[in-house]
């Protein structure tokens, strides 16, 4: 059952589902091969405690090839587990989802926030996927993502052709692509970071020159109106395509996403806390000339 209620002065629709039986699969990857299952599990999904998977181990519920995993099991690279749940209750979240422009190859839409893009962690129906397929659009190719607290321009193909040359323009860099953010401080000229960046701990990453593992990154920053309050609307643009990148090179150039509750002025990285609100990030521009693509969103005030 899902319920659509509209709430707040912005009538913005939201999605509350009642809970629902469901079991999900997960495979290990590599780099998790040798970590005990209570471990694997408080890390790659800390929505949950080390006490509730502890009991989730001890009920049985997850499994691997049909035999219950005890919490001490040593996992291998690439087996897969079944976590079953007898009552899935997902976080509400925003269901204003618009068709910005949309071809018989492609489609771009706008998605909302807080929504995340795909299943994963405490979410599996409250995705842009699921409620895309909910609307008719089935079997849509994603060939990129944002973060589910940011909203903003998403682009989908329609068939496997177009998803790889779509792609291929991504991997070649011929995507022109801008955000805007509202941060705290005031910025009166462009900036530049040049930050690798790397996972640090399950939905935290980090950035910093001499991190090992860490992946190159450099966003451009242009200021393009000082706002009340002492903050800052910012266009964004990304050369490369981090998670978290645009928040964690905000922050390292002094100027924190304002509301970001993991890398803004009073955030809190520790991995503990929950990323469940939308913040001032968006996505307002995605241009592949090659292929004729074009999505802009105007910039008003507070977006």
């Amino acid at each position: 059952m899902t319920i659509s209620s509209s709430v707040s002065s912005r009538s913005s629709r939201v999605i509350i589902r009642a809970p629902y039986e469901l079991t999900r699969t997960i495979t290990v990857k590599p780099r998790e091969a040798g970590e005990s299952a209570l471990h694997f599990f408080r890390n790659r999904f800390p929505y949950l405690s080390e006490e509730k998977w502890l009991q989730r181990l001890e009920s049985g519920w997850i499994r691997s090839n049909g035999l219950p995993v005890s919490a001490g099991t040593c996992l291998s690279a690439h087996q897969v587990l079944t976590h079953y749940s007898p009552a899935v209750s997902e976080p509400s979240v925003s269901g204003n989802i618009t068709v910005v422009k949309e071809t018989k190859n492609w489609l771009i839409v706008c998605k909302p926030a807080p929504l995340p893009m795909h299943q994963g962690g405490r979410y599996y129906k409250n995705t842009l996927a699921y409620l895309l397929k909910e609307m008719g659009y089935s079997d849509l190719n994603p060939v990129h993502r944002l973060d589910a607290v940011t909203s903003g321009l998403v682009l989908f193909a329609k068939n496997r052709k177009w998803a790889i040359q779509i792609r291929k323009e991504f991997d070649e860099n011929r995507v022109e692509k801008w955000y805007h953010a509202i941060v705290e401080g005031e910025m009166t000229g462009n900036l530049a970071v040049d930050q690798p960046i790397r996972r640090r701990r399950g939905f935290v990453f980090e950035c910093g020159n001499g991190l090992e593992n860490a992946k190159p990154a450099l966003t451009r920053f242009i200021p393009e109106k000082v706002l009340p309050g002492g903050k800052t609307l910012v266009r964004c643009i990304p050369e490369t395509g981090r998670t978290h990148q645009i928040r964690l090179h905000l922050r390292e150039a002094g100027f924190p996403v304002a509301d970001d509750p993991i890398y803004g002025p009073k955030g809190d990285d520790s991995g503990q806390k929950l990323q469940n609100s939308a913040i001032s990030l968006r996505s307002s521009g995605i241009v592949i000339k090659a292929l004729r693509i074009k999505g802009v969103l105007p910039v008003t005030k507070g977006f």
